[in-house]
């Protein structure tokens, strides 16, 4: 192994000096451009739009904060053609220089839903050879699509990507790839996360109306991201408008929301709120008894870009706050109390010669009780500090190829205090710090072919247990015609925080985040991804992908701990295979997406390997979404999947009973045979859900409302079966809602 990631080194190394000299040599007589992209009504960036050089396949498309840009061009006059769904398509005429860097920013205007305006189709991606196996760009567009629900989550967006998976409609909590949910790394603008639910898991603590971007990775990240096994989603949040003064109120049957934004000198500014003010709607699989929760959260973000300072240059401050609350107002029943608070700031910026710059620090704090009253319940407490670092820089070569490299540290402070099965109190107080570099080289010099090598080195790590020095990353595309491509990926990819939970409990409130214990081994897994990709015209295209996911040393509560003094962790392994279908269809008023994933996953712990809770044989998802007449939006969701496996019940026996006090005593209890673990599955799944929206405007007031049904034909799908009755749980069934938003 260390012979492979030496020789990987090694032609990386070889790769980056060659191109470099190639860059020097052959292409000084060529010129670039770059520029940002804006919206014209609020100045806010516009993210993922394509840019094109007509008459060619050159191009490039925007980032999370609009740049863009294109090297080797050849010297003279092109037309620059510019798109994103939305917005009307706008085309400039420049000039390159050799060996010059031309700027071309721009404002796109955008259509008028209101108006029934034609809704630009948004072109195939411009690089033709990007290696973009494993990524999926969730646009805003496909977040209005998605029928909202109670109201509109992010993670109902999430959870219908292929690939994805949940154990029910009353968690949000969602697993990919056979890897558990503490598996899965939420940044928010590059701060971590750690408990991104409300209500007991079932909404995600991110309005919608704050993001600006949402890239969602379930395999073969790239080198800049690590610390998770399964998947990282990167969420950055919008600047606020730049050139007025607004804001927005909106009600749903769950929540309030408020959200104010406005221009500042050379910047801007984001302030949003939301607060739950009616949980009877719960009811419905709470038992019919009133849901004890109560829930809000803020945010904030403030952006400052002043050209005499730095040119190019752009900073920005925010920060985050969410507090959960389980109030059962029962003296007999145990309280919880579960918040998030994040600050953090970054500098990105363009210099004059191609090479961008990002530099982000951010605090994450992660609390959570448990308050017994005068129930049995024993007090819990989790809290974790995250402090990080992460700076990073990235140089475009003539030859189209590029450089990335950086650096990252962090350091994290978990405190924990829990009873073990025995009812002994069990402190866990842990810190540590790590340092990990990374690196990755991007071949975009030919057409048809691209590749990317990297790798992430890691001397110090956060357990005493530190994984692998090197984890090396690859990816290639292959385009042999304009209408396929063939991708691979692959990866080396360690975990070193956990969540003590288990995976039988169907709503778990505390779910504490450790460090992994000195005596067991950080988690590890490798992802090998192949995929194929084709495009029918600019509006159709189809993905399959294949992967197979290998992880050692997953740590799980130890079972057949029957001493004290035994281990509360042992390590495991797990493995998990399967494809993903993602047909995908849009134009200027429809939008369609279909996907079925067939998977399976286990876990193997002393000899014996079984299916996890959240294991899911066969998943369809279809979304529809069409907006039609002026303002009106219609959108429908079906899913359907196999039943989550669970421990059957085989029979029932009467365990004999000696009492110790008195001689001769004797009596019976009943017990319960089990059979093997997670060896049967509960019925299919399936649920139809509708949405019909309308937007219009009254003087300078402008109004949205909406309706939607959640399990439009009432069906009966099994949450769990009650073992004491017998009876049958189900989820959510026929649940109508309305939201009504209102800004100026």
């Amino acid at each position: 192994m260390n012979k492979f990631l030496l020789a990987a080194l090694l032609m990386h190394s070889c790769c980056i000096l060659g191109s470099t000299s190639f860059a020097a040599e052959s292409l000084s007589d060529l010129g670039s451009l770059r520029g940002f992209i804006s919206d014209s009504i609020n100045g806010e960036a516009v993210v993922y739009a394509n840019v094109l050089v007509k008459g060619t396949t050159r191009g490039a498309t925007s980032t999370v904060r609009g740049y863009y840009f294109i090297p080797a061009l050849p010297m003279g006059k092109h037309t620059i053609r510019f798109s994103h769904v939305g917005f009307r398509i706008r085309e400039i005429v420049v000039t390159i220089a050799p060996d010059e860097i031309a700027e071309l920013t721009i404002a796109l205007v955008p259509v008028d839903i209101r108006l029934d305006e034609m809704v630009v189709t948004q072109e195939r991606a411009t690089h033709a050879a990007e290696t973009d196996l494993g990524i999926k760009k969730i646009t805003s567009r496909e977040i209005e699509m998605t029928p909202p629900g109670f109201e509109s989550d992010i993670f109902r967006v999430l959870q219908s990507a292929p690939g994805v998976s949940t154990t029910g409609d009353v968690t949000a909590k969602y697993y990919v790839r056979g890897g558990g949910s503490d598996q899965n790394l939420l940044l928010l603008n590059g701060a971590t996360i750690y408990n991104p639910f409300h209500a007991l898991g079932i909404y995600s603590v991110i309005d919608p109306e704050m993001i600006s971007a949402m890239e969602f990775q379930n395999g073969g990240f790239a080198t800049e991201y690590g610390g998770r096994l399964s998947s990282i989603l990167t969420v950055t949040t919008r600047d606020g408008n730049k050139n007025r003064y607004g804001g927005s109120a909106q009600a749903s049957f769950l929540s309030g929301k408020l959200a104010v934004e406005g221009p500042l000198p050379y910047g801007s500014f984001l302030v949003t709120g939301r607060k739950s003010y009616n949980a009877k709607i719960f009811k419905n699989y709470l038992g019919g008894t009133q849901a004890p929760f109560d829930f809000y959260d803020l945010s904030f973000k403030v952006n400052y870009a002043n050209p005499d300072l730095s040119k190019n240059g752009k900073f920005m401050a925010h920060g985050f706050l969410s507090d959960d609350r389980v109030m059962n107002h029962d003296l007999r029943k145990e309280d919880y109390v579960v918040r998030n608070a994040i600050a953090g700031a970054n500098w990105n910026k363009v210099w004059s010669s191609p090479l961008y710059s990002n530099l982000t620090i951010a605090y994450s704090g992660f609390t959570a009780e448990v308050l017994p009253n005068l129930s049995s319940a024993v007090p819990r407490t989790n809290a974790v500090r995250d402090i990080s670092l992460d700076a990073g820089l990235t140089y475009v070569y003539q030859n189209r190829d590029e450089l990335s490299a950086g650096v990252q540290t962090k350091s994290i402070t978990t405190q924990l205090q829990v009873v073990n099965i025995y009812g002994r109190r069990y402190s866990f107080d842990e810190s540590g710090s790590d340092l990990t570099l990374y690196a990755e080289y991007k071949f975009y010099r030919w057409d048809t072919f691209g590749l990317h090598l990297g790798t992430r080195v890691k001397p110090i790590g956060i357990s005493k247990n530190r994984p692998n020095l090197f984890e090396p990353r690859f990816s290639a595309t292959y385009r042999p015609s304009d209408w396929l491509a063939l991708k691979a990926a692959a990866g080396w990819y360690s975990q070193e925080m956990i969540t003590l939970a288990d995976e039988n409990e169907l709503i778990s409130i505390f779910e504490p985040w450790i460090i992994v214990p000195d005596y067991v081994d950080a988690q590890q897994a490798a992802h090998f991804l192949f995929g194929i990709t084709t495009y029918i015209g600019a509006d159709f295209t189809v993905d399959l992908e294949a992967y197979y996911k290998s992880m050692i040393d997953l740590v799980e509560p130890n079972t057949r701990k029957y001493t004290a003094t035994a281990r509360d962790y042992v390590n495991t392994t797990g493995k998990a295979y399967g494809c993903d279908l993602l047909v995908k269809f849009q134009s200027s008023h429809f939008y369609a997406q279909t996907s079925y994933s067939l998977s399976w996953s286990f876990k193997t712990r002393g000899g014996v390997s079984y299916a996890p809770r959240y294991d899911t044989r066969h998943a369809v998802h279809v979304l529809l979404g069409y907006s039609f007449l002026e303002g009106w939006q219609a959108s429908a969701s079906w899913t359907l999947k196999s039943g989550m496996p669970f421990t059957p019940i085989i029979g029932f026996y009467d365990r004999l009973i000696i009492d110790p006090t008195s001689s001769g005593s004797t009596a019976y209890e009943p017990a319960t045979f089990y059979g093997a673990k997670n060896s049967t599955r509960l019925p299919v799944y399936h649920r139809l859900d509708l949405s019909l929206s309308k937007e219009f405007r009254i003087g300078f007031t402008d109004i949205a409302l909406g309706a939607s049904i959640i399990n439009v034909y009432d069906r009966k799908n099994i949450f769990f079966f009650d073992r004491d009755t017998g009876q049958s749980i189900y989820m959510l069934r026929f649940s109508p809602s309305l939201t009504l938003k209102v800004g100026v």
